[in-house]
């Protein structure tokens, strides 16, 4: 942690740099003097209307996810509402073996029960979930970083997808707790929108299976629904995923990054920026996952 800041190295590596490059990190500024603090095992770092914070805890494939999850989103809620960032926006999350079966049941589902536990005792629940993702990384340790804020933000939803909140059973004991997307309006005018990790999903059911191109096509349409949503909320006028800022690419398999990189830019362009990253993605038969950031100015 700097005194103007910390820094969250994500256990991911990342996938097509160009030759004699290195990765280039992702950089998140804040307007004014940034203050930072460490309570156990969470950094904090805040500054104006809003708070960046980061929980780490060692944690292995042989460990249950579904307890050290509640805990840090019992913490990270905390100390956002004891300094007056009652909204949380975003959130990043990222552990070993997302897929692996411990105790009779996936990684994953346990992850998303401890989680829920947390959001589900709060007063009308749906309304404080964030945009969020969760990957499987290949290093050990659970990793949670997010951006939380002073004022409310709307919650966007995708109609070509149940809401993650409301999945069927058969995905788990308990629904994973997020929303689809997140849109703030500073009172500078400034639009933000944090598109959650999607995937090729509709309505509650994957699509595609083994078919890289065609899950990255879904993908991106669902991510097209959610910005027409947001759009017509008036914040924003994105006309397709191309117009976003920024889009993280996650790729279960290392070798499809230059096939991916291919056929997203193929689809986008050449203006949006676009970071891919080797991780395991939340169901086992999805190749890939894509988030977007929309900064307006």
């Amino acid at each position: 942690m700097r005194p103007d800041g910390i820094d969250i190295a994500l256990g991911l590596e990342p996938l097509e740099i160009p030759e004699g490059r290195e990765a280039a990190p992702e950089l998140w500024y804040a307007a004014g003097a940034v203050r930072t603090e460490q309570i156990d095992d969470l950094m904090l770092a805040h500054a104006g209307d809003r708070l960046v914070g980061c929980w780490y805890r060692p944690h292995g494939a042989a460990e249950d996810p579904g307890a050290i999850t509640e805990q840090a989103y019992h913490a990270i809620l905390e100390a956002c509402q004891e300094r007056g960032f009652e909204h949380l926006v975003r959130a990043w999350n990222y552990f070993p073996a997302i897929n692996q079966e411990l105790n009779g049941q996936e990684r994953y589902r346990s992850f998303c029960a401890g989680r829920a536990r947390v959001f589900e005792a709060l007063p009308d629940f749906e309304r404080h979930l964030p945009a969020a993702t969760a990957i499987g990384t290949h290093a050990d340790g659970m990793l949670i970083y997010f951006i939380a804020m002073r004022e409310a933000t709307l919650r966007i939803e995708n109609p070509r997808q149940v809401s993650a909140f409301r999945y069927p059973r058969q995905y788990g004991p308990r629904s994973p707790s997020f929303a689809r997307a997140r849109m703030s309006q500073e009172a500078c005018g400034a639009a933000e929108l944090f598109i959650s990790g999607t995937a090729s999903i509709v309505g509650h059911e994957s699509r595609h299976a083994e078919d890289l191109e065609a899950q990255i096509d879904e993908s991106l349409r669902n991510i097209g629904v959610l910005l027409a949503a947001a759009s017509e909320e008036g914040a924003v006028a994105l006309r397709d995923p191309g117009d976003l800022s920024m889009l993280k690419v996650y790729l279960r398999h290392r070798a499809d990054g230059a096939r991916a990189q291919r056929h997203l830019r193929e689809c986008l362009g050449e203006d949006v920026d676009i970071l891919l990253l080797h991780g395991d993605i939340c169901r086992s038969e999805l190749l890939v996952e894509i988030e977007g950031l929309y900064r307006e100015g």
